[in-house]
């Protein structure tokens, strides 16, 4: 029979600690235990990983930090979640534990409830995050078998604007005033935003409404480099430098004209929209982007992610 429970990987070099928390989650999850931090990495890779790791800080040899950081290095672990349970209390600790990539810092000694409470929600956090990757992974599949040549995506562009496909004439510049405007560049993110809270979808820049490749020429780039450090910026800045690895953004000639092709997958986590002092929560409606107000956005996220929002 297969153990349909969630892992929970437990570092500590005290044996009494792995005791209690073995006795406390034991029941509830299954437990793998590590008295070190390089056994601790054998064990995360494997099956099944765990779903989060409870790691101490103060080990002999390979303290905490150095595991974490050797985890998000490795791109076999660098998705796990972890949470330090340390009895360091300093501030700065908890600091450089959250720099490092961890989900929560609980100091010892701990109070049992509050460990499961803060744990339980993190476990069905990891759980969406796996399922998302998963899913990405298909999705991932599934672009490869298709392929990427210009008569593919050309089909594509022919089938029209959907929730999953959109056409933008150009990144900044307006057509109609003859100027460079941050009004179009929003047009385009916010499009962005709500591929990443939706299904995923392709949005085509240098392409017009009547799905016609125009080319980027009227954003008038020096060249290639300086259109992908533009757009880079603008995502990392007004989306957030953790969505580019969500973000697949290319250009191809597509009828002899340069188009900036931007592939988006679902993202693990509610991405917001954030310019000029406003912060907003993009979905696509048919084939347009449109904001969610507060209660509508926390109705749309609590379906999509559950408590783990």
């Amino acid at each position: 029979m297969t153990d349909t429970k969630n892992c929970i990987l437990i570092v500590d070099d005290a044996a009494e600690n792995i005791d209690m928390l073995r006795g406390l989650l034991g029941n509830e999850y299954k437990i793998k235990v590590a008295l070190n931090g390089k056994k601790a990495l054998e064990l995360a890779k494997k099956a099944p990983q765990p779903d989060l790791v409870l790691l101490d800080i103060v080990m002999p040899e390979m303290d905490g930090y150095e595991v974490l950081k050797t985890m998000k290095s490795d791109p076999e672990l660098e998705h796990l979640s972890v949470i330090f349970l340390t009895s360091k209390v300093d501030p700065e600790d908890e600091k450089k534990g959250f720099a490092l990539g961890a989900i929560d810092y609980i100091t010892k000694p701990f109070d049992p409830d509050i460990v499961i409470s803060r744990i339980r929600p993190k476990i069905e956090m990891s759980v969406n995050q796996k399922k998302l990757r998963e899913q990405l992974s298909q999705l991932q599949n599934q672009t490869i078998e298709s392929g990427d040549t210009e008569s593919e995506w050309l089909d594509l562009i022919a089938k029209g604007e959907s929730e999953t496909c959109e056409f933008k004439s150009t990144l900044r510049f307006n057509l109609y005033t003859k100027k460079h405007e941050s009004r179009i560049e929003n047009q385009c993110l916010k499009s962005v935003a709500a591929f990443l809270n939706g299904n995923g979808g392709t949005l085509f820049v240098g392409v017009n409404d009547d799905g016609e490749p125009i080319g980027m020429k009227p954003d008038a780039f020096k060249n290639e480099d300086k259109l992908m450090l533009h757009w880079h910026n603008l995502v990392r800045e007004y989306i957030g430098a953790d969505m580019a690895q969500f973000i697949h953004t290319k250009v191809v000639d597509l009828k002899e004209e340069q188009v900036l092709i931007i592939q988006c997958d679902p993202s693990s986590r509610p991405v917001f929209m954030t310019r000029d002092g406003d912060e907003a929560f993009y979905v696509r409606m048919g084939n347009s982007s449109q904001s969610l107000k507060p209660s509508e956005m926390l109705a749309y996220v609590d379906s999509r992610y559950g408590t783990a929002r």
